[in-house]
C-alpha cells in the first residue's frame, strides 16, 4: 500500500511540468465591440527573428429579423486560412479584422466582411491572405404552409424526413452557385471554407418552436481542426425559462459549453420583459456581440405579435504565434 509520504511526493507541485501548453507567445485581435472596429487595423511589428504562425478568421454570417410568424436559419461560418512565416526582427504584419453584419434586417442580413493580412519580411518575402466572411442567413415569413416546403420552394437544399412536410433545410440555394454562399480563404498554407448554418424542421406547423433544431457552424481553427456544429433544440412559448423571442441564445451557450472539453455554464435562467436579460424583439439584440470568433449567427426565433431579431455572427479575428529562432 503507498504511503502518504509516497503520494505527496508523487504529487508534489514542484514536481510537475505543464507540457500542454502551446510553445512561443500569442497576439490575438477580434473588435468585440457592437460598432466600432480597430480604427488603425491591425499591425505587429516581430520582436525577434523566429517563426510566426498566423491564423486569420472572417466575420461569421448573421441570423436576419423576421416579424410575429415564421422562422429562419443560422448564418454560414467564416472561412479560416493559416499561414508559417520566417521572419526577422523588425518584420512586419498589417491587416484588418472582420465585421459581422447587423441582425436586424428583415429576411436576410447580407454578407458579413472578410478578414485580411499582409506581411512585409527583409529576407522571406512578402504576401497576403484573406478569408471572407459568412453569408447571413435567410428568414421566411408563414403563417400557416411548412417551412420546410417553403425553403425547397425558394431552392435551397433540403433533405426530407418522414414525410413531405419536414425536413433539414441549409442556407445554401442548389443553383450551382456554391461559392457565392460559401466563405472561403486565400493566401494560406492552409484555407478552410467555412460550413452552412442549417435548421431541422420535424413539424409542419411554424409554430410548434418545439420541434425545431437550429445547427449553427463554428469555422476551423476553433475547437478542433475542421471546426465544429453546434445543435441545440428550440422551446417552446409559455415555459418557466423564457418567451420564444430571444431564447435561442441560452441554448446555444449551452449546446457550445458541450463543444468544449472545458465547459464554463449551463443554460441560464432568462426571463422576457425583466432587466436581467435583453429580449429578442428589441433592437439591440441583433447589435450585440454573444458569440465566439467566425461563428454563425443564430436564426430568428418570432412567436405570434412579437418579432425577433436572431443574433449577430461572431466577428472576425486575427491570431499569431511568435516563437523565437
Amino acid at each position: 500500500m503507498a504511503s502518504l509520504k509516497g503520494l505527496l511526493t508523487v504529487r508534489n507541485p514542484a514536481e510537475m511540468v505543464e507540457d500542454n501548453l502551446e510553445t512561443g507567445y500569442i497576439y490575438s485581435w477580434t473588435p468585440g465591440t457592437n460598432y466600432t472596429n480597430f480604427c488603425n487595423g491591425v499591425c505587429w511589428k516581430a520582436p525577434a527573428a523566429g517563426t510566426a504562425h498566423i491564423e486569420i478568421w472572417g466575420a461569421g454570417g448573421s441570423g436576419a429579423r423576421m416579424c410575429c410568424c415564421g422562422d429562419g436559419l443560422p448564418g454560414n461560418a467564416g472561412g479560416y486560412a493559416y499561414k508559417k512565416i520566417t521572419v526577422e526582427a523588425d518584420d512586419t504584419l498589417t491587416g484588418c479584422t472582420g465585421m459581422p453584419c447587423y441582425a436586424h434586417s428583415l429576411c436576410h442580413s447580407g454578407c458579413s466582411d472578410p478578414t485580411g493580412i499582409c506581411w512585409v519580411t527583409q529576407n522571406n518575402g512578402n504576401g497576403c491572405m484573406c478569408a471572407r466572411g459568412g453569408y447571413g442567413g435567410k428568414s421566411m415569413c408563414t403563417t400557416g404552409s411548412s417551412l420546410y416546403c417553403c425553403y425547397r420552394a425558394q431552392g435551397f437544399c433540403t433533405v426530407k424526413c418522414n414525410n413531405n412536410n419536414c425536413g433539414l433545410v441549409c442556407n445554401v440555394c442548389t443553383d450551382g452557385n456554391t461559392e457565392s454562399w460559401q466563405a472561403c480563404a486565400y493566401g494560406g498554407d492552409i484555407n478552410c471554407c467555412g460550413q452552412f448554418g442549417c435548421v431541422s424542421f420535424f413539424g409542419c406547423c411554424p409554430h410548434c418552436k418545439c420541434r425545431f433544431q437550429q445547427h449553427v457552424p463554428i469555422p476551423a481553427g476553433q475547437f478542433a481542426v475542421n471546426g465544429a456544429l453546434i445543435t441545440f433544440q428550440k422551446e417552446s412559448d409559455g415555459t418557466p425559462m423564457s418567451n420564444w423571442s430571444g431564447n435561442q441564445i441560452f441554448q446555444y451557450y449551452a449546446a457550445l459549453n458541450a463543444a468544449s472539453k472545458s465547459p464554463r455554464q449551463g443554460t441560464p435562467d432568462s426571463h422576457c420583459w425583466r432587466s436581467d436579460r435583453a429580449c429578442g424583439c428589441y433592437e439591440m439584440q441583433g447589435c450585440n456581440n454573444y458569440l465566439p470568433v467566425g461563428g454563425g449567427g443564430i436564426g430568428p426565433n418570432p412567436c405570434p405579435d412579437v418579432r425577433d431579431h436572431g443574433i449577430r455572427g461572431g466577428f472576425g479575428g486575427v491570431r499569431i504565434r511568435f516563437v523565437a529562432s
